[in-house]
């Protein structure tokens, strides 16, 4: 539109010369049609009749038919001799008919002084006194003269213009069509998608900047391998320290809880003044050890390394529906569960696990679903209607954070959103 928008600036200014030129060559034939008309008559003052029609010297036109108008009027120039403000006689310079011009070209016409004034020259010879040729420029004349050069030149002027402007438009479309892959793959890079290559380019400039968002994502993939790569690491030594640390809490804490329990049921029993204090100790030990099972089960789930995990998921949903009876717990499987490897099994439960934990400690539930389908992946849909959460800590936190981490080691993907009356969360797992 820019190079229409300049070829059309260019016609408009095209057209005005053309009307300045048809102008000043409108002036340049009256002054010369007035000169030569006058030089011819004080040269030969019998060309004055003879020239004009007549048979004999004389100051008048006479037969205007035989006057060779060609040779000294102009086309579309008037000739008139006599007295300024009388002339005698009048004669018109030949033209070719062409077609008329609109009434709008007729009007600017006007307004920019296209046809020129009169031009008057005095004729010295004996035979006239105060004579004067004045040659007069036919309005009708010019206006079509300029009307046919400036409407040749603007039909062609346009359509080379729209002609030009429609070849550089698929010229630069052809040229810039790269600007869109190279768009896409920053965009892919702003994604976190660091697998796709750009292909090499024709214009070298291009391919160049192909080149270096190439090595940019393979730069960022590599980044992102390794540290994927540590985040399992990590995570499989957290995991191993958790179990070795709920191993030592069972065997060497738990029994030693178990040994002052027992000891305390003894002296409770023993009829003794300290049976009362040993009743107290017996009913704390009992808290504690339900407190270790807790820690101990928060640790490493019990069910997981046994059962599988539909048991341990279906343990930690009982156990969430004893302690808040109040909410009712939907636990939902699609797919061949028991086919999901122990550390993606680990992860989904770990993941689970903080999501009804996020759902209850940031809303008030009456409802949480959980959903597993294995297919071609591992989809986990957690529910609840503990209303929207729109405020900027939707997404903060470190149970999240420890999402997030999990499933980025993983290749997955993680979407946390408000839902119609609470919040959704999705956990996509490649298997």
């Amino acid at each position: 539109m820019r190079v229409l928008a300049a070829g059309l600036l260019t016609v408009l200014v095209a057209a005005g010369w053309v009307l300045w030129d048809t102008a000043n060559a409108a002036r340049r034939d009256a002054q010369t049609t007035a000169t030569l008309v006058s030089d011819a008559i004080a040269a030969r003052p019998s060309f004055e009749g003879l020239a004009f029609g007549g048979v004999a010297p004389t100051p008048v036109f006479r037969d205007w038919q035989q006057f060779p108008a060609w040779s000294l009027i102009a086309p579309g120039i008037c000739v008139e001799l006599g007295p300024r403000d009388q002339p005698i006689q009048r004669r018109c310079g030949p033209y070719l008919a062409a077609a008329t011009p609109p009434d709008w070209f007729v009007w600017l016409a006007d307004r920019v002084g296209l046809v020129p004034v009169p031009v008057a020259v005095p004729v010295r010879t004996r035979y006239v006194s105060d004579a004067y040729v004045t040659a007069i420029a036919d309005p009708g004349v010019i206006v079509t003269r300029a009307w046919a050069r400036t409407g040749d030149l603007m039909r062609v002027a346009v359509g080379m213009a729209i002609g030009g402007a429609l070849l550089t438009g698929l010229l630069m479309v052809r040229l810039l069509a790269p600007f869109g892959l190279l768009l896409r793959g920053i965009e892919r890079l702003q994604r976190g998608d660091f697998t796709a290559r750009l292909p090499h380019l024709r214009v070298a400039e291009f391919d160049r900047l192909s080149g270096a968002l190439n090595e940019t994502a393979a730069v960022l993939q590599e980044a992102q391998a390794v540290r994927a790569e540590l985040t399992r690491r990590l995570f499989s030594v957290q995991e191993n320290e958790r179990r070795a640390l709920a191993r030592e809490l069972h065997d060497e804490f738990g029994q030693c809880l178990a040994a002052t329990r027992a000891m305390a049921a003894a002296i409770a029993q023993s009829g003794e003044s300290t049976a009362q204090d040993g009743a107290r100790i017996a009913e704390i030990s009992g808290q504690m050890m339900d407190s270790l099972r807790a820690e101990l089960a928060r640790l490493r789930p019990p069910d997981l390394d046994d059962l599988g995990l539909r048991p341990a998921l279906e343990r930690m949903v009982a156990d969430w529906r004893a302690r808040m009876p109040a909410v009712r717990f939907e636990l939902r499987f699609a797919g061949p569960i028991d086919a999901v490897p122990d550390d993606l099994a680990l992860s989904l439960y770990r993941i689970a696990q903080e999501c009804v934990t996020n759902a209850i400690r940031h809303g008030s539930p009456t409802h949480i679903a959980l959903h597993i389908e294995v297919g071609d992946d591992i989809t986990l849909t957690a529910t609840d209607d503990g209303s929207p959460r729109h405020d900027g800590a939707i997404n903060s936190g470190y149970g999240l954070l420890g999402i997030r981490e999990r499933v980025d080691a993983l290749g997955g993907s993680f979407e946390l959103a408000p839902a119609e009356d609470g919040m959704r969360a999705v956990t996509r797992l490649p298997l």
